[in-house]
């Protein structure tokens, strides 16, 4: 039987551990895939199939990608719910002795993608696990790509239902599971019917106590469960999951919020679809759902704060108020709010930057994203210092201008940086004086040769001496014969010619450094200089998602107080008396998709004594529905 080849054999090592994925191997330019991988990635991306020797009879199914453009094959097969994992070359292959090792360094799964431009900029990305035991279920559920991390646990009622009703609130693109859910006699009429999901099954040990525990203590330094055992195995499940897939640090995670289901309004899985409130029923789109009407913010981490708040409405009438009095004190402050929202426009999405930072997939360009969004806040910082209500005041004090952050960047990264961080020119002038010098030296480097020329001319007497180049022997000072007497002690003979003798010395060894190579030299300096910058800012996660989720919210309670303005919404008196009275009440989607026609308002009386119940009448087409879905849009 053939033998493969030691590079194919160190392909079918690596590709044994990573079954489930479409492995992207490393050789030289390309991310190249093989066998089954190959043929179906070929189909999928539709790219040519071909072959290569293995040491087999048969040569192996192959094809390959560029890999400075394998992002866009990527996203497309993630898009398909494909799992790629990227092996990459661990060594310089110019100095590896034998075969060039490689290994897996990410493993990008639909629900671990960070890249934005695989991601919607106003809509979270979660991964969510679940821990099924008996009837009961913890859930733990991560946005990779902006560190946030939610954990609870159902243990009551008509348990399968709510962690339907969860997994429709959270829209997960993964779910991972333990092998209990899927012997669950409920579970196919739920998942695969229902939801039409299929969840990922991954090792029971994963979801254990003890791994578990061990799992959060070494990320966040800490156990927070406390008697809540089945969240507690989800999210250790999930750590271990990002740990084996990410294989980064995943300190942009700072933290789990637990949360109780019964702290927001519950609404099943039935009825967020009919009364659309992110997407409408019939085309699955944002417009002429309550968010499409709401969301009027400026930034992708206000849209995704905003959405947060509209799938998980407060049930607390005193954090109701708190947020109602932000929006009110926004809402009469035209002017403060104008201006807030201009600047909001100038900050990019910092959440996700930071996320990038974390797994080291950030570039110049990015870091100047950060630069750029870094000086709004003091701006914003001053314009909201003088508002009064308690929720805007948190804010400002919460709010960190990290100074020194836009500091270093703004001292280090050159404006004009390209995409790649290889390629120089991301380091300005005056920031390093070796990148300085190499700079100078691979413009000036023929006048520095003259200079020194004149100079040795002047120094020695010999009038004929002369610096040249080969490419044997690089820069060389030449004496004729007639006049090597006259050579002084520091020349080093190099080379002796019949009619001359070749020299150096300390000076044109040290110029030759900085001239020859110095391009290669400026390069690899400059990525030097940038990894140290991109680490630096990387040890303040913590202080840019703080005020990267003041931005947020700031952008949320904006956008509620500017369609609070336009639409002449008033502000509801909410307590807890089971009393809801609206008067002139409107549809808010409904009212916005009228052309030529005005919607007609009208009154609600509901409470829980004699008019717990309303009956409605009216002809096919009279706006029943309408009615209900309103009053229940107003309420939420």
């Amino acid at each position: 039987m053939a033998k493969l080849t030691p590079m194919m054999q160190q392909y079918m090592e690596i590709k044994e551990r990573y079954k489930d994925c479409i492995l992207f191997f490393r050789l030289g330019d390309f991310y190249e895939m093989f066998f089954s991988d190959a043929e179906l990635a070929s189909r999928e991306l539709e790219i040519t199939l071909t072959g290569r020797d293995c040491g087999m009879e048969e040569r192996a199914p192959m094809c390959g990608v560029p890999y400075h453009a394998a992002h866009t094959y990527i996203s497309r097969l993630i898009a398909k719910g494909y799992k790629v994992a990227i092996c990459d070359q661990m060594e310089d292959p110019a100095t590896a002795k034998g075969i060039v090792k490689r290994d897996v360094s990410r493993v990008i799964t639909p629900g671990t993608v960070i890249d934005p431009t695989m991601l919607e900029e106003k809509k979270n990305n979660y991964l969510m696990a679940i821990y099924c035991q008996q009837i009961y279920f913890g859930i733990a559920v991560v946005d990779v790509s902006t560190g946030e991390f939610f954990s609870t646990q159902i243990t009551w009622g008509s348990s399968m239902g709510k962690l339907v009703d969860e997994i429709s609130r959270y829209k997960p693109s993964e779910i991972i599971v333990n092998e209990g859910l899927t012997t669950r006699p409920e579970y196919k009429a739920y998942f695969k019917e229902y939801l039409k999901i299929e969840p990922s099954i991954i090792d029971g040990e994963l979801f254990t106590l003890k791994n578990s525990r061990d799992k959060l203590i070494e990320v966040f330094n800490e156990n927070p469960f406390k008697d809540l055992d089945l969240a507690q195995c989800a999210s250790g499940a999930l750590i271990s999951y990002l740990e084996s897939t990410q294989k980064v640090d995943l300190k942009h995670i700072e933290k789990v919020r637990i949360y109780k289901i019964e702290q927001y309004m519950m609404l099943d899985s039935a009825s967020r679809k009919s009364l659309e409130i992110t997407e409408t029923m019939r085309d699955s789109k944002k417009k002429g759902s309550l968010l499409w009407v709401l969301d009027k913010t400026s930034t992708s981490m206000g849209g995704r704060k905003l959405r947060q708040w509209i799938e998980q409405p407060l049930l607390d009438v005193e954090e109701i108020d708190l947020r109602l009095d932000a929006v009110s004190e926004f809402k009469e402050s035209f002017m403060i709010r104008s201006e807030l929202v201009e600047l909001l426009r100038g900050v990019y999405d910092i959440e996700r930057l930071t996320s990038k930072l974390v797994f080291g997939t950030i570039n110049a360009r990015d870091l100047l994203a950060i630069k750029s969004s870094l000086s709004k806040l003091p701006y914003i910082k001053d314009l909201i210092q003088d508002l009064k209500a308690d929720y805007n005041r948190q804010l400002h004090v919460r709010l960190d201008l990290l100074e020194d952050i836009y500091s270093l960047i703004e001292k280090s990264i050159n404006e004009e940086a390209p995409l790649s961080i290889k390629e120089g020119g991301i380091i300005k002038d005056g920031y390093d004086e070796l990148v300085d010098e190499y700079r100078h030296a691979s413009t000036e480097g023929k006048t520095w040769i003259s200079e020194l020329e004149v100079e040795e001319r002047e120094r020695t007497g010999i009038k004929s001496l002369k610096i040249r180049y080969n490419d044997n022997f690089g820069y060389y000072i030449e004496i004729t014969k007639a006049n090597i007497g006259l050579a002084p002690d520091d020349y080093v003979r190099k080379q002796t010619l019949v009619n001359c003798e070749r020299y150096t010395m300390d000076k044109l060894k040290s110029l030759e450094d900085k001239i020859l190579g110095a391009e290669s030299k400026v390069v690899q300096r400059e990525y030097e200089l940038f990894c140290q910058v991109r680490d630096t800012v990387s040890q303040h996660v913590k202080r840019l998602k703080t005020s990267a989720d003041c931005v947020s919210v700031l952008d949320a309670l904006c956008s509620y107080a500017d369609v609070a303005d336009r639409n002449q919404y008033v502000r509801p008196v909410v307590y807890d008396g089971g009393t809801i009275e609206i008067k002139n009440g409107r549809h808010p989607v409904v009212e916005r998709v009228l052309d030529d026609t005005q919607f007609v308002p009208n009154d609600t009386w509901l409470d829980n004594d004699e008019n717990r119940i309303g009956i409605i009448t009216g002809p096919n087409m009279a706006g029943k529905s309408t009615y209900m879905r309103q009053v229940a849009l107003i309420t939420l």
